[in-house]
Formats: structure tokens, C-alpha cells, sequence
């Protein structure tokens, strides 16, 4: 890379990294990265014999039915509690256990380096990588810990390996890409999806374009490497967790079933945007809206005799079209995170426009502003996020006791990495009570305490249906929680054991 390059991946990794510490990712572990963290240290400290979480509440919980970690990202497997993150992010990362564990986040600075080493090695301008870098849902999805900067980098080289093996048939390249790409798979299952639109593409074009023979077209070099890591990971999702596709299929992908304008709604969400509960959601081409305009421009060009701009833009559509009609949900709260890897085809494509779409100088200029704000908006959500949570945190630190019950696995989960020292159960469902009562009769505490939010709303009415469930149980099962303790948005009923059943 030249200076300016240099420059401008010195300034955004320092931004990233500044706004990781404001944001203080090395504590911000809640539902996704608080799942994640946790399978990495319990592979760690397990010595990577079992991918089971350690559940410092097992005994008060054998069947697994009071996880206080959410619902949707653990499922029970052969008696084992099973995270949705799958071996490729938890493995490479536990073979850090030496380190402190707080560092770990940081390692996404590393991986946005490596992301615009790719953009700048394969002649993206400077304007593009700095729209690209901070204008999309790239940024945002490096800031805390994931396995998404891993994921970016793997398949951003095996984008570019597979490119140049299009363009110069170097089998190299057709090695080296389908390596890239097969080890992404392990991370993301769009990896598979990504890879399945390059391969059609290529042999659309080989095909109808260049008019090879079918026999070329489908030649198995381009392939053969990325199948093998295909097979491996079937095999491997089967014996570990009984189906083919593994950890996000089974807590995603397998439990729901959708009718077909459900899968629409989810799209346009993902891509555009769809109303929900609580706002209108952010997709990818509403964050980054210059890619519409950047499509309505690629109209007026001979796209066939260009096949460049046909690579890079069949890849888009294929994709698309692929996510459309297989993604679980719209990605909860970053809702583009399924488009991630269509930076790169993008990258190339607005890398060839870019000087005629600047053209148009108030337009282009409101664009890229507009995708500046939408990132900077995140990171305020983020930090606002971050206080709110260790707000949270201290107020639960003042409850103490051998066992805390909570009602919704926001309580239980912002106890963070305490979790893996600290007996924390949740119930969140009435039909649980008699269950947790029975083992509580055999396993005898002196006391526990239960916690559940201090305002009641129409949100939460369920809620407290179960908080009083238990309370009202409680004396049949030899305890007092009349016992009332407060803090600003917590309030917790302590127990006391009053017989010696």
C-alpha cells in the first residue's frame, strides 16, 4: 500500500479501536457476544473435550430448562448445553485462553486491517474503501466480539482468489480461493451461499457468454478443494450435533417454519427496510443507499460486453436472491449482517462508477453523508447501549445470594461472565415453576433470591404472571420470600427456607 492508503487504514483502525474502549467491549457481553465468549472459555477450560457450556447452575437445572442465556442461541444436545456459535469461531479463539479473555474483542481491529489491506491490494480507490469501511454494516459489526471480522477477511480472499482465477484460470487461484471460502463456511453458512454465487456465475458466463462447452463450464477445479470442506463440515455437524448443517441450523434455520410472505417481510428488512415492533429496521441498501443508485447507473451500461461488471454484478443478484429465500430471521439488530459479504462485489463495482456517479455532486455527496450518519447513529446506540448495561450491572451487584432467579433472560444475562461462577437460573415461563421446585427440594439451599423488572408494563405482564407463579409456590415448597429488596429497575423477592424437609 501507498501512504494514503496506509494513512486511511491507520485512521480507521484507530477509530475502531477507540470506539471499542469508549464502548468498553471487553465488558459489553450480552446475548450474542455473551453466548460466544462463553463457549470459548468453556472450551478453554474443558481442555476442548467438549463443546458443552459450563453451567455453574446445573444441578439446580439438569434438563436445561432455565438457561440464563437466551433461548434462541442454546440448544440441549446429548445432555450437553450447546451454543448456536459454531467450532470455527470458539476453536481459533480458545487457543487464546492464555491471554486475558477482555483482549479478545480487540482482535476485530486486526481483521478491519486485513479487510482494507484486500480493498487497497485489488485497487479499490480510496473513496470507495472509506464508504465501504465505515458507510455499511461492515463497521458496525466489528465492534464487539463475533466472529464476523474473521468471517470478512476469509471470504474476502477467497472473492479475490477466485476473481483472478476467472480472469487468468491460474489454478493457484482456483486453489487458493476455494480454501479461503471453505474455511469461511465453518464461520457462516452464507460463506456456502457466497460461494455458490460465484461458481454459477462463472459458469453462466463460461457458458453463455464465452460459449465453452458445458464440460468446460463445469470444469471440477473450480470446486472440487471447496466440496471436500463441504463434506468435512457435514460430517462433522452429524457427528457432533446430529444434523448435517450444524449449530445454526438447529437453533435458526430448524425451528421455525415460515410461510412464503414471511420470507419476503424478512428480506425486505434485511435489504430495504420493514416495520417492527419497536422501529422501522435499517437494511443494508437503506444504510448504504449509494448501491441503488449505483444499480440505477449500471442500466445505461453494456453490461455483457463488460465481463467484469457481469462477474461482480450476477454474484450481487445471485445472493440476493440465495438470502432471500433462506435466512432464519432479518438479523435481530443489525439487520444487513446477511448482505456482509456483498461489500466485496460492490467495492469492484462502485470502483468502476464512482467517477461518473460523482458527477452528480449534491447527490453523491448526500449519500455518502447519509451512510456516514447511519454508522455514527449505531455507535451511539452502541455506547448509550454500553452505559445502560453497567447501569444494570450495578444495580445486580447489590443483590447477593447462593442462587438468583430471574424472570427474562435480559436480568439474567447482563450478569455477564459472571455467569461461569455464579448460580444464575431463568424462568420465564409459568410451566417451569413446579419443575424448578422440585429441584430445589432435592438440592435444599438455605435461600435463593428472585429478580424480575420493577415497572410493570403491557410488555410484560407474562413476566409477572411468573414472578408471583413463584412466590406463590414457595410456601408450599418450605420457603418465605416476603422478604422485598429494590433497586431503581430491579425488584427481588429473597427466600428463606423455613423447614427442614
Amino acid at each position: 500500500m501507498t501512504t494514503k492508503p496506509k494513512n486511511v487504514a491507520i485512521i480507521l483502525s484507530l477509530l475502531l479501536l477507540t470506539l471499542q474502549i469508549l464502548i468498553r467491549v471487553d465488558t459489553f457481553y450480552l446475548s450474542d457476544p455473551l453466548v460466544k465468549m462463553i463457549q470459548v472459555i468453556s472450551l478453554w477450560n474443558q481442555n476442548w473435550s467438549t463443546e458443552g457450556i459450563l453451567y455453574s447452575a446445573k444441578d439446580f437445572d439438569p434438563l436445561f430448562l432455565m438457561s440464563p442465556l437466551n433461548e434462541g442461541f442454546v440448544f440441549l444436545h446429548e445432555g450437553r448445553l450447546i451454543g448456536q456459535y459454531p467450532i470455527g469461531l470458539t476453536f481459533p479463539y480458545s487457543l487464546f485462553g492464555f491471554l486475558p479473555l477482555n483482549f479478545l474483542p480487540y482482535f476485530n481491529v486486526v481483521f478491519l486491517a486485513l479487510f482494507l489491506r484486500i480493498l487497497f491490494k485489488n485497487g479499490i480507490k480510496i473513496s470507495v474503501v472509506l464508504l465501504v469501511a465505515f458507510g455499511t454494516v461492515t463497521f458496525p459489526l466489528l465492534v464487539d466480539f463475533s466472529e464476523n471480522g474473521l468471517f470478512l477477511v476469509l471470504s474476502g480472499y477467497g472473492y479475490v482468489f477466485l476473481y483472478k482465477a476467472f480472469l487468468d484460470d491460474k489454478i493457484e487461484n482456483w486453489i487458493l480461493g476455494n480454501v479461503f471460502l471453505g474455511l469461511s463456511l465453518w464461520l457462516r453458512l452464507e460463506g456456502i451461499l457466497f460461494f455458490i454465487s460465484i461458481q454459477s456465475t462463472i459458469f453462466l458466463i463460461y457458458y453463455f457468454v464465452k460459449k465453452q462447452s458445458f464440460i468446460e463450464a463445469i470444469h471440477p477445479k473450480r470446486y472440487s478443494i471447496f466440496f471436500l470442506f463441504i463434506v468435512l463440515f457435514l460430517i462433522w455437524n452429524t457427528v457432533s450435533y446430529s444434523h448435517p448443517l450444524g449449530t445454526r441450523y438447529l437453533t435458526n434455520f430448524g425451528k421455525f417454519e415460515k410461510q412464503f410472505y414471511e420470507q419476503i417481510k424478512i428480506f425486505l428488512s434485511i435489504a430495504f427496510t420493514y416495520p417492527r415492533q419497536s422501529a422501522w429496521s435499517l437494511g443494508f441498501f437503506l444504510h448504504t443507499p449509494i448501491f441503488i443508485y449505483l444499480f440505477i447507473k449500471l442500466r445505461k451500461t453494456q453490461i455483457l460486453k463488460n465481463l467484469k461488471i457481469t462477474f461482480h454484478l450476477s454474484i450481487v443478484i445471485l445472493f440476493l436472491f440465495f438470502v432471500a429465500f433462506t435466512s432464519p430471521n432479518d438479523g435481530i439488530t443489525l439487520t444487513g449482517r446477511y448482505l456482509l459479504v456483498l461489500v466485496y462485489p460492490l467495492s469492484f463495482l462502485l470502483n468502476e462508477k464512482i467517477d461518473e456517479l460523482q458527477t452528480n455532486k449534491i447527490l453523491f455527496k448526500l449519500l455518502y453523508t447519509w451512510s456516514f450518519v447511519c454508522t455514527t447513529l449505531i455507535m451511539v446506540v452502541f455506547y448509550l447501549s454500553s452505559k445502560e448495561l453497567k447501569k444494570l450491572r450495578s444495580e445486580l451487584a447489590q443483590f447477593h445470594s447462593p442462587l438468583i432467579v430471574t424472570t427474562n433472560e435480559i436480568l439474567s444475562g447482563s450478569f455477564g461472565l459472571d455467569l461461569l461462577n455464579q448460580k444464575v437460573i431463568s424462568i420465564r415461563r409459568k410451566e417451569v415453576v413446579k419443575y424448578f421446585y422440585d429441584n430445589i427440594n432435592k438440592m435444599a439451599p438455605d435461600e435463593f433470591m428472585v429478580l424480575t423488572v420493577g415497572k410493570e408494563t403491557k410488555y410484560n405482564t407474562e413476566e409477572k404472571d411468573v414472578f408471583s407463579s413463584i412466590l406463590f409456590d414457595s410456601k408450599e415448597a418450605g420457603y418465605n420470600c416476603e422478604k422485598e429488596e429494590r433497586s431503581s429497575r430491579v425488584l427481588a423477592r429473597r427466600c428463606i427456607r423455613i423447614d427442614n424437609r
